[in-house]
């Protein structure tokens, strides 16, 4: 009899309870939709929308009074010499920049890691206060001290080293001089969050067995931070070939690279079109040289 009365008491509260839990995936359901939906929003006009729109826009013979669809822009990026040249440069100058921000980062971030020194905080204030000036500001402190008659120039032609100033700008190193400068500070905290959680026994352990400084930084300390380096390679070869204000301040139209080159097709040429090409030629590279990369860290992580 007992059983009975238990049986009937959850049958009847077996479709209460689905109800509430019901209600309460609703009710998680519509508050994740209120949390995404304003990101979302965002991502799809701020982002797709306009990365859709130049990808139409490539296919057209002319913008905005487009009359047929065509891939001709395409090829022509290609067949150009100086659109190839641009393109190549471009790439050599991210390349280059984020391996001397690797070189003269790596150093910098193991000290703010592993130092116990009172003047770390110093150091890290050091690294982080450039990101809250300007890249406009920084550029043209630049410009100051490698103009004609900039700081070096001056020290140079005052110390009777040379006669006249030095060309020290409108040349393709300037420009990597800056863009190092500008961007290390991401190579350093990208580095230094990784660094930081290496375990010092590991290293004193390799110390006690015999290992040379030398070694212990080549089997132990560089392939585990492998990981802070490749997001800070990643992020440092982004911002370099997307640059626009540092290379044409600093290479004064002499260096040109792919921001520059879409910048004067869209906006002094209007050939819409053409810098939209440009524009997904740039970004699909750039994809295709991020996966490659993506994959050569993976499979060292691997093994």
């Amino acid at each position: 009899m007992s059983m009975a009365v238990s049986g009937s008491i959850e049958a009847k509260g077996t479709p209460e309870l689905s109800l509430r839990h019901r209600k309460k995936s609703l009710k998680r359901l519509l508050t994740l939709a209120v949390l995404l939906v304003p990101g979302l929003l965002f991502l799809v006009v701020g982002v797709i929308w306009p990365f859709a729109s130049m990808v139409g826009i490539s296919f057209y013979d002319k913008y905005p009074n487009h009359t047929t669809l065509t891939i001709a822009q395409y090829f022509l990026q290609f067949e150009d010499a100086y659109s190839v040249m641009v393109a190549l440069r471009t790439l050599a100058l991210g390349v280059i920049v984020t391996i001397l921000t690797a070189v003269f980062g790596f150093p910098v971030a193991w000290y703010l890691a592993r130092s116990s020194s009172r003047w770390k905080h110093l150091v890290f204030l050091g690294v982080v206060s450039p990101l809250l000036v300007s890249i406009v500001v920084r550029t043209l402190g630049w410009t100051i001290l490698l103009g004609n008659e900039g700081l070096v120039n001056g020290l140079l032609v005052g110390l009777g080293i040379v006669d006249e100033p030095l060309r020290l700008m409108q040349s393709f190193w300037s420009v990597v001089l800056g863009m190092t400068h500008v961007l290390l500070p991401f190579m350093v905290l990208s580095i230094s969050s990784v660094l930081g959680k290496i375990d010092q026994s590991t290293l004193e352990a390799a110390a006690v067995m015999g290992a040379p400084p030398l070694q212990n930084f080549l089997r132990i300390v560089l392939p585990l931070s492998v990981q802070g380096l490749a997001s800070g390679s990643v992020i440092v070869f982004c911002l370099a070939i997307g640059a626009y204000i540092t290379p044409i301040w600093l290479g004064r139209g002499q260096v040109n690279v792919m921001a520059i080159a879409i910048h004067e097709q869209m906006v002094v040429m209007v050939d819409w079109p053409a810098g939209a090409a440009s524009s997904m030629i740039l970004t699909v590279v750039t994809l295709a040289v991020l996966t490659l990369y993506g994959l050569a860290i993976r499979k060292h992580t691997r093994r």
